[in-house]
């Protein structure tokens, strides 16, 4: 039986050898590595040891319609959360649509943080798009920023389809 370290090894070697998600999340996560090779770059940073290239010039989205709702699926959702774990120490983000039908996981979390920021009533919004990192030492994700709307995303409905 293989060990789960071997398990996700084995995923992400399969992943980088076909047209995938996370190949494309890889690949993206180079950009602020290259920037950072660059001299003049390196001569400003240098100045500056405390800044990070990347969170200062290239942020990575993963938008996910479906993290942590019924209509999705829990194999991506934890495949997700394995490559925002894998890269924690770069500038990724997923951004998800909290809705009904999302994980009441997700609700509490979301929630906990607008009452930590003060202002916030419970069940004042229906659906938000919510921006999430890896916490590295909560070993889960983190809300960054929240965005409540009064009315639904119009992604892949009507003349707005954009996938399928």
């Amino acid at each position: 039986k293989l060990s789960p370290t071997c398990i996700v090894e084995v995923c992400l070697w399969a992943a980088l050898r076909m047209q995938s998600v996370a190949k494309t999340v890889i690949g993206a996560l180079q950009y602020g590595r290259a920037l950072a090779s660059l001299p003049k770059v390196q001569e400003y940073y240098a100045q500056f040891p405390e800044k990070r290239v990347a969170e200062d010039h290239v942020e990575v989205i993963l938008a996910h319609q479906t993290y942590g709702h019924v209509e999705g699926s829990e194999k991506n959702d934890e495949a997700v959360r394995l490559l925002l774990e894998r890269y924690a120490d770069d500038a990724i983000y997923l951004v998800f649509d909290l809705k009904k039908g999302s994980s009441a996981d997700l609700w509490k979390m979301v929630e906990d943080f607008l009452t930590m920021r003060g202002g916030y009533t419970s069940g004042a919004f229906e659906q938000a798009s919510v921006k999430c990192r890896w916490d590295k030492a909560c070993r889960a994700l983190r809300v960054m920023e929240v965005l409540p709307r009064k009315f639904p995303l119009r992604l892949g409905q009507g003349d707005f389809k954009t996938q399928g």
